[in-house]
């Protein structure tokens, strides 16, 4: 008995003896009404309503970002080139309009450049120069990159067209005049890789002339019996017999017939300047100018403002703006009338209608105008 009293006060002792240990990973308790508090709805502010231009945008955004598979490294960087891809995307949108009103000649679109700026995308033009030319200590100066890229160009011109000069100089002025062409080729071919010109130009036969002296090889050979003719010598009166050729083409082919000899000859003086107009603008085209070809067609014989007043769409009276003050004073004044006519015909019927209960003597007919 005294044994297991004194087994029980030991291990009391050693219960006491024992240091507190608290457990660091039991979950706090919560009160019921913080827990209440912390899960009430909150107001949460609705996306902003996107207009129809930003909606279609942000649409051609995320295309543009699956079919180009393009990354940014932040939210940041996204939002930046979201803002630069949208800017284009307008621009694009409004050059594509005068397309369609046939202001310009092209239609452009979203490309892997879409979400750069312009001076980016210029940067990313530059050409990757070999290892040879970037040792050259000169190259610093763009004259004389050019003048490399030139002389290269040059060779290359000399092999493919078999180009041969009679001595030294006649070569040296012939590279002088080609690498001002070639230079104006460069110029000109980047502008088309912007979009401003629609056409993209070359190296050819002659890319070694001048202007002056490609115009002269541009002149027809003109056949003996043309010559003879004296009248020819005179440019107004040329112009003037290939008027008379086209304007009797013209009244055949689409059987234009005038009320006179005074209309027939005005609308032909008419046709005759419209058709020297489509005859400079081809010459601008065959120079690379311009990048279509006019013709002529059954709108020729017409001025300018005659073939506006054409396309206006032809309205229902009712919808007409063109009705004069006058005419719609009289239309008024129609209307009043038939409105008074009528009134009187109904009272005169209802004067006859009482006249015929009272009284069964004949009377006259009476006539209402």
């Amino acid at each position: 008995m005294v044994s297991a009293l004194i087994v029980i006060l030991f291990m009391v002792g050693v219960a006491w003896a024992l240091p507190t240990i608290t457990p660091t990973n039991i979950a706090p308790t919560l009160n019921i009404e913080t827990v209440t508090e912390m899960n009430s709805p909150v107001e949460i502010a609705a996306p902003p309503v996107l207009s129809e231009d930003e909606s279609q945008c942000q649409s051609a955004w995320k295309k543009f970002l699956i079919d180009f598979d393009v990354f940014y490294e932040s939210v940041s960087e996204v939002e930046k080139r979201r803002n630069i891809f949208c800017e284009n995307w307008k621009k694009i949108q409004n050059h594509n309009v005068q397309f369609e009103l046939g202001v310009e000649s092209f239609k452009k679109g979203i490309n892997q450049f879409s979400d750069l700026t312009f001076e980016e995308w210029k940067e990313k033009q530059k050409p990757i120069v070999e290892p040879e030319f970037t040792n050259v200590e000169d190259t610093t100066d763009k004259s004389k990159v050019d003048s490399i890229k030139c002389d290269v160009a040059w060779k290359i011109f000399l092999i493919d067209l078999e180009a041969k000069n009679k001595d030294d100089a006649e070569t040296e002025k012939l590279r002088t005049i080609f690498c001002e062409n070639w230079r104006k080729i460069q110029d000109h071919n980047l502008q088309y890789e912007l979009g401003v010109e629609s056409l993209k130009k070359g190296i050819n036969q002659f890319s070694d002339l001048t202007f002056e002296e490609w115009k002269e090889k541009q002149k027809p050979v003109v056949e003996p019996e043309f010559t003879n003719v004296e009248d020819t010598t005179d440019k107004s009166k040329v112009d003037s017999n290939d008027c008379n050729v086209e304007w009797k083409m013209f009244l055949i082919n689409f059987e234009a017939k005038y009320k006179d000899d005074a209309e027939t000859d005005k609308r032909r003086i008419i046709f005759c300047e419209n058709l020297r107009k489509i005859q400079d603008h081809n010459l601008q085209y065959e120079l690379g100018v311009e990048s279509f070809k006019k013709g002529i067609n059954q709108f020729s014989d017409l001025t300018f403002e005659e073939w506006k007043a054409k396309q206006r769409p032809i309205l229902n009276p009712e919808f007409s703006k063109e009705t004069t003050s006058t005419e719609a004073l009289e239309y008024e004044q129609d209307v009043n009338l038939k409105g008074r006519q009528t009134t009187q015909r109904t009272g005169l019927e209802a004067e006859l209608s009482k006249g015929e209960q009272t009284t069964e003597v004949p009377r006259e007919p009476l006539v209402i105008p």
